[in-house]
């Protein structure tokens, strides 16, 4: 089975951090966060990856080579301007002629793919996005689902008043490449915003996976100290670089946040504008 990682954003709610590095590249506990997800496939059993780039690719392709010194098969489709989250996807359709794992390059999770895979065959699924439960809906792609675990309504990014689940996509997805064969789409496209709203109107077999696993998303320098700190305790299935004392980041990582005054000895505050975008304020202890 083929795995993808979309790796080509440009993480512009993640900045300052992703001034010079791509976001997969952004090191948790002195390692870049697409090294996770590799492994997460490798742990699961899906060694040919593919990863689709676009923002500083040069330095994803200079650290993960070919995949072999992390124990899989790496590919690249390389964008020359943005395509969103699925435009590479059909754009090279012809790649993917059997099931396939789509994993988003913005986030450390252990969730079981094993799992969500036999989900995904059990209800002979067109596609099955994974969802996770949790507690600020508003950032995220929102799910309803039926008993079946069928998926009814989707909608991304509500305001606080159009809330109707607290159940999210993870990003995650599970495809049959028949979904070539039924849709065409060109130039930028996005599964939640173009094919979501598509393939429901057409009651296609869309199902709902829902994981307790840890799931967070590293879409802002907060969720990024976030997962640092989770790390740090230790996540099951989950391996670091090192496992440092827990009042002491690792140094590449100390080193990256010092950088943008993000490191342990700050007090870091946070106010969130312009459409959850996030700003920061430091104060020395």
């Amino acid at each position: 089975m083929k795995g993808v990682i979309l790796a080509g954003g440009r993480g512009e709610r993640l900045k300052p951090l992703t001034d010079w590095l791509p976001k997969p590249m952004v090191p948790l506990l002195n390692k870049p966060l697409l090294e996770y997800n590799l492994e997460l496939f490798k742990k699961q059993g899906i060694t040919d990856v593919t990863l689709t780039v676009c923002y500083k690719k040069e330095s994803i392709k200079q650290h993960i080579g070919d995949g072999s010194r992390f124990g899989v098969n790496v590919t690249y489709i390389e964008e020359k301007a943005p395509l969103g989250t699925a435009g590479s996807l059909f754009r090279h359709a012809d790649r993917f002629q059997e099931t396939f794992v789509v994993l988003s390059g913005d986030a450390l999770t252990n969730i079981s793919l094993e799992a969500a895979i036999q989900f995904h065959h059990s209800k002979q699924a067109l596609l099955t996005l994974v969802a996770v439960e949790v507690e600020r809906p508003e950032d995220f792609g929102i799910c309803l689902i039926n008993e079946e675990g069928r998926l009814v309504s989707f909608l991304e990014k509500p305001e606080k008043e159009q809330i109707f689940s607290s159940i999210v996509n993870t990003g995650i997805y599970i495809i049959e490449p028949e979904i070539f064969e039924r849709y065409h789409f060109n130039g930028e496209v996005d599964f939640a915003k173009d094919l979501f709203p598509v393939i429901l109107k057409d009651c296609e077999r869309i199902f709902v996976y829902r994981s307790e696993a840890y799931w967070q998303d590293i879409g802002n320098p907060y969720q990024h100290w976030l997962a640092e700190k989770r790390l740090k305790h230790g996540i099951s299935g989950i391996a670091s670089a090192r496992k440092p004392p827990i009042a002491q980041i690792s140094n590449y990582s100390t080193q990256f946040l010092k950088r943008f005054h993000l490191h342990d000895a700050l007090s870091t505050s946070w106010t969130e504008r312009n459409n959850r975008q996030w700003t920061i304020k430091t104060t020395e202890q």
